[in-house]
C-alpha cells in the first residue's frame, strides 16, 4: 500500500513539473508575441473573428486609399475649371469692351491677340495632368483630351481626343453602398467646354473662344455682341460642373473620416480578440516561474530519495 501510494505520488510530482513548464512556455509565448493564441487551433472561435476582423479591415483599407486618390483627383479638376472660370470670366470683358461703339477694327485686331492667348492657356489649362493621367479626357488618359488645329487649315479650333466612357470609385463596402455610393472620378471635358469641330454652334468655352477670336479679326458685330451672351452660358456650364465636383469631394472627404473611424473600432476589436494583457501576463509568467522552481525543487527531491533506495 505504501508502495503504490509512493508511486502515485511520483508521477504526481513529475505531471505538476510538466504542467508547470507548459504554463511557463505559454506565459512567455503570450509575453513575446503579445497574442493570446498561437495557432487557430489554440482558439478556433477567437483566430476565426480575428480573420474577419482582418479582412475588413483590408477591404476598408483599400477603399480608403482609393478614396483618397479619387479625392485628390477631384480636387484638382474642380480648380483646374476655376482657373478656366476666371479665364471666360476675362474673355467676356473683353467682349463687352470690343461691343463698345467705340472700338474701331484696329482696337479689335489688337485684341483678338489677348483673345487667343485666352483661348492656348484655355488649351493649357484643359490639358492638365494629375500624375502621369490627363484629367479631362474621360478614361482616356494617356493623351492629351484637347488638341488646337493647325492655323492654316482649322485657325483655332480644338477638337476633342478623349472618350466618353466613365471610371468610379465606391464610398463602402456593403451591397447598399456599392449601389447607391459611386462617385464619378472621370470627366469628359467636351460635355463642358466643348468641341469646336464637331459642335461649332455650341455656347461653350472653345467654340465660343473661336468665334469670338474670329469676329475681332473680321471686325463682325454681331459675332462679338454674341459673343457676351456666349461666354456667360460657358462660365454658367462651367462652375455648375465645378460645384458637383466640389460635393464629390466633399463627399469622399467625409466617406475617408467615417471609415477612419471605423477601421480604429475594428483594431480595438481585433486587439480585444487578439492580443493579450501584457500586464496579466507578465504576472501569469512570474508565477509559472515560481510553481517551475518548486515543481524542479520536489522533482529533485524525488530523485534524490530514488537514488538513496536504490543505492543504499
Amino acid at each position: 500500500m505504501i508502495r503504490v501510494t509512493g508511486l502515485m505520488t511520483d508521477r504526481s510530482v513529475m505531471a505538476n513539473h510538466d504542467r508547470a513548464t507548459e504554463n511557463l512556455y505559454e506565459a512567455e509565448r503570450q509575453v513575446s508575441s503579445g497574442k493570446r493564441d498561437d495557432t487557430p487551433g489554440d482558439a478556433p472561435e477567437a483566430m476565426s473573428e480575428a480573420l474577419r476582423i482582418n479582412r475588413s479591415l483590408a477591404v476598408t483599407g483599400q477603399i480608403i486609399r482609393n478614396a483618397r486618390q479619387g479625392a485628390t483627383r477631384i480636387a484638382l479638376m474642380e480648380s483646374i475649371l476655376t482657373q478656366i472660370d476666371n479665364v471666360m470670366i476675362r474673355a467676356k470683358t473683353l467682349a463687352i469692351a470690343s461691343a463698345n461703339g467705340t472700338a474701331d477694327a484696329e482696337s479689335r485686331r489688337i485684341t483678338s491677340e489677348e483673345a487667343a492667348l485666352l483661348l492656348k492657356e484655355t488649351v493649357a489649362l484643359a490639358n492638365t495632368r494629375g500624375g502621369e493621367q490627363y484629367l479631362f479626357g474621360g478614361t482616356n488618359v494617356t493623351i492629351p483630351p484637347f488638341l488646337l488645329g493647325d492655323p492654316k487649315i482649322d485657325p483655332y479650333a480644338v477638337s476633342y481626343q478623349g472618350n466618353h466612357r466613365v471610371s468610379t470609385i465606391q464610398q463602402g463596402f456593403t451591397p447598399k453602398f456599392r449601389e447607391a455610393g459611386l462617385i464619378e472620378t472621370t470627366v469628359n471635358g467636351d460635355d463642358i467646354l466643348g468641341d469646336s469641330m464637331k459642335t461649332p454652334e455650341a455656347n461653350l468655352a472653345f467654340p465660343a473662344l473661336r468665334r469670338f477670336v474670329i469676329g475681332l479679326k473680321t471686325n463682325d458685330d454681331g459675332a462679338i455682341n454674341r459673343a457676351i451672351g456666349e461666354f456667360e452660358t460657358a462660365v454658367r456650364s462651367i462652375s455648375e460642373r465645378s460645384a458637383i465636383l466640389g460635393a464629390y469631394e466633399r463627399s469622399l472627404r467625409s466617406t475617408i473620416s467615417k471609415l477612419e473611424r471605423y477601421r480604429t473600432d475594428l483594431k480595438v476589436l481585433r486587439s480585444g480578440t487578439e492580443d493579450v494583457d501584457i500586464p496579466k501576463a507578465a504576472s501569469k509568467m512570474a508565477l509559472a516561474q515560481n510553481l517551475l522552481e518548486v515543481s524542479s525543487k520536489a522533482s529533485r527531491n524525488l530523485l534524490q530519495n530514488l537514488q538513496n533506495v536504490l543505492f543504499h
